[in-house]
């Protein structure tokens, strides 16, 4: 049935449950609206004209009808509207609500009135402030309000007991109201792109259930030192902040899979990780210290781990050594023969390797330079597939070199490495420089030693 039919000449709008409006310059008469008595699902994406200009408001009339009991989403995106009326809270049944990538600049305070509500996109406008009834969206499950004119988060945001993903990005936040501690739900919380940030509560330790953080160039000089009380965390990105060091307290995180420092100049040193830990630390100039002893880096539970963990640092020639032992630079491939495990029947769990790079300068808009491992020739035998890493790295403006170590657990990628075994790994670089490289053999002894004993198995070409 035409749409025009039941919209312009109310016919059959009794049996009408979605409606997508999406025909130009079609004046709608809302009266038939009246009669949808069931309709749940409206998309509205019809483009009015007005001298010319796009939508400014929506152009049905969302006064009480009989529809508002039953509908339950409203998809208002990219409608180019910069007013909402009051009337919106009228929608009592309305479960899902997308204002995306409009002109909005306020919010009406009737869309409190909206205690369904489990989605609301309002991502992509210029929003200044939310209504300070906000709080009053219980049954809010996942609130997106990034790219807006964000200065601060109204303090009732705190009583969204049901929220479990808030998105806060690219803003212009400077603080958040320490009830945000309050939001027992909250699983993600991006604020990523709030560089006007001049401190971050410590009530945030308070959200037990949070699985990732993202705090990417958010201006911090410091995070909460509770922050290990997170325990669900899983994924934390502090990278391109103003941080000396990190609390102690990060290992306490039992469930980190993955932290990313990368662009932290001012970062000096980090503490003891957790044991599952991924850790990407690129273009950190000053950091002094690493802590590469095994149980630091996360590496004393190798039986647990399952997948791969990269790191790539700056380092003087000086310090090189001091890191690990490493040999003249033998051309691009990476060459050793397994040896012998040293007691009978000792599992290899993993290994790693390391290797010292040199680049030349960069300009942040170049591309950066790539280091890629693709195959692996056990034996003679090329295995192409087994491995696939392609790592991205810049060099800033001083000329220094990096040193990259790449764990792998025993079995990654299919390999499985014995005793006896003649192993060469390419290794491909664009313009990047491999000067320097180790192997380090990790044997499931290595996760009982104490002390000053030698952690590693260092092969000797």
């Amino acid at each position: 049935m035409s749409v025009c039919l039941f919209v312009l000449e109310e016919v059959g709008t009794e049996a009408v449950k979605g409606l997508i409006l999406n025909a130009a310059n079609v004046q709608v008469n809302t009266k038939p609206f009246e009669k949808m008595d069931r309709l749940w699902y409206c998309e509205h994406v019809l483009e009015v004209r007005r001298d010319g200009m796009g939508v400014d408001s929506i152009g049905l009339s969302l006064t009480p009808v009989s529809a508002s009991c039953c509908l339950k989403e409203l998809n208002l995106k990219d409608c180019h509207l910069s007013y909402l009326p009051d009337e919106i809270g009228n929608l009592i049944s309305l479960r899902t609500l997308d204002l995306a990538q409009n002109n909005l600049n306020t919010l009406p305070d009737g869309i409190c009135n909206l205690t369904c509500l489990k989605r609301f996109r309002l991502d992509n406008n210029n929003v200044s402030h939310l209504p300070s009834g906000i709080g009053r969206l219980t049954s809010l499950e996942s609130l997106n309000l990034e790219r807006n004119s964000l200065c601060t988060l109204p303090d009732t945001i705190g009583m969204l007991s049901c929220l479990k993903e808030l998105f806060v990005g690219n803003n212009k936040l400077s603080h958040l109201p320490s009830e945000i501690g309050d939001l027992d739900s909250l699983k993600i919380l991006e604020l990523q792109h709030n560089n006007g940030f001049h401190a971050f509560p410590e009530s945030i330790c308070k959200l037990i259930r949070l699985r990732g953080l993202n705090l990417y160039d958010c201006n911090l000089s410091h995070l909460p030192s509770g922050i290990g009380g997170l325990a669900s965390l899983g994924s934390l990105n502090i990278a391109k902040n103003n941080f000396f060091t990190i609390p102690d307290s990060i290992s306490n995180h039992p469930r980190l899979e993955t932290i990313d420092l990368s662009n932290c100049a001012k970062l000096q040193s980090l503490p003891k990780l957790p044991t599952r830990t991924s850790v990407f630390a690129e273009r950190c100039p000053s950091l002094e210290s690493l802590p590469l002893e095994i149980d630091q880096l996360g590496w004393k539970g190798l039986s647990e781990l399952q997948h791969g963990v990269s790191i790539v640092v700056p380092a003087g020639d000086e310090e090189v050594p001091i890191w690990f032992p490493y040999h003249d630079g033998r051309g691009p491939n990476v060459s050793f023969v397994v040896p012998p495990p040293p007691s009978v029947n000792q599992k290899i769990l993993g290994w790693i390797l390391r290797l010292l790079l040199w680049a030349p300068q960069q300009a942040p808009y170049q591309r950066p330079h790539e280091l890629c491992i693709e195959e692996v020739i056990c034996n003679k035998i090329k295995k192409e597939g087994l491995l696939d890493i392609l790592f991205l790295f810049r060099v800033g403006p001083t000329d220094v070199h990096h040193v990259w170590l790449q764990y792998m657990p025993q079995g990654y990628g299919g390999l499985q490495l014995e005793g006896g075994d003649e192993v060469e790994i390419p290794i491909y670089a664009n313009d990047a420089l491999v000067k320097n490289w180790a192997i380090d053999l990790i044997y499931e002894a290595d996760e009982i030693h104490k002390g000053t004993d030698t952690l590693y198995q260092v092969v000797s070409i």
